[in-house]
């Protein structure tokens, strides 16, 4: 068991923390109750209302749970316009965790003969983890409560579960602790991958639809859901907040790519006259005056 004292110098500068508008998505029992509750809002989503499916599923969900907050200071408000449905603010949180539950439970399926193999792996990584984590907590790197949490779950499903939360604890500090435990990156980078795929082969006993193309509907709809709510939130948001210009701060945009912006084209310049060179053209030669009379200046003169 590593000691505290060995891990942590005692004047260690703390590392930035994440974002606030991002939330780490750790807890899969929480994100699979989250889903039971919307899962007959999501089937009767008419797939003419299915939105792009272009995001990166995972951080999408994040940042709709890290302004979950804020939506919700502005419920009231909101409840208050005309014809807006309510239902897309008090769902916003269901319907993130839903639809990362949904990416998660569609990763590749583990034949059967390797799950015991899983199963001991990922006791193993969770083990090790929480053999670190609780020193950097009591150096104050890590909520103890965090941990304690983690150490209260049992059964191959919390196992699987724990090893994501440990992952997201790990990395959220990684900065700071990567030179004083003996975690590594790559258990990391290992841990985030059984972990949801050992809880997602255990899931499939409740949860498993009857065709790869069905999970993947599933995914769709999930998403869709999300994104339609979002959606209706940024637009109440920008318009209680119109003045303030500040609706992208408040609620990010879940494509983090929207393609480049619709600038006008200037109407082209009309083309210059063609320069033509200047030719001196010599002064037109008056007609001949006919000769005076009598020798006179002026024709006139009689």
């Amino acid at each position: 068991m590593p000691s505290s004292s060995s891990i942590v110098p005692t004047a260690s500068p703390s590392p930035p923390k994440s974002p606030a508008n991002v939330v780490a998505l750790r807890d899969l029992e929480d994100a699979e109750r989250a889903f039971n509750r919307v899962h007959a809002e999501l089937e009767a989503l008419d797939p003419a209302e299915f939105t792009t499916q272009n995001v990166d599923i995972v951080s999408a969900a994040s940042v709709a749970l890290g302004v979950v907050p804020t939506v919700l200071s502005f419920r009231a408000r909101i409840a208050a316009l005309p014809e807006y449905d309510i239902r897309d603010v008090d769902g916003l949180e269901d319907f993130a965790k839903a639809a990362w539950f949904a990416h998660i439970t569609n990763l590749p399926e583990a034949e059967p003969t390797d799950l015991p193999e899983l199963k001991q792996e990922v006791y193993g990584l969770r083990s090790k983890f929480l053999l670190w984590a609780q020193p950097l907590a009591t150096s104050g790197y890590f909520a103890q409560i965090a941990v304690d949490k983690i150490k209260e779950g049992s059964g191959d499903k919390d196992a699987a579960s724990d090893v994501v939360a440990l992952v997201t604890l790990f990395r959220s500090r990684w900065d700071a602790i990567q030179n004083m435990c003996g975690v590594t990156a790559q258990d990391l980078d290992r841990g985030a991958q059984i972990g949801p795929a050992l809880f997602s082969a255990l899931s499939r006993r409740d949860n498993e639809p009857n065709t790869p193309s069905d999970k993947a509907l599933r995914v769709r709809r999930a998403w869709s859901r999300l994104d339609l709510a979002y959606q209706q939130c940024r637009r109440a948001v920008t318009y209680l907040h119109f003045d303030e210009g500040d609706v992208d701060v408040l609620l990010p945009n879940l494509r983090r790519n929207q393609g480049p912006r619709h600038v006008a084209t200037p109407e082209p310049a009309p083309p210059a006259a063609p320069q033509v060179p200047a030719v001196a053209v010599p002064p037109a030669a008056s007609p001949a005056s006919p000769a005076p009379l009598g020798g006179s200046a002026s024709p006139f003169t009689r």
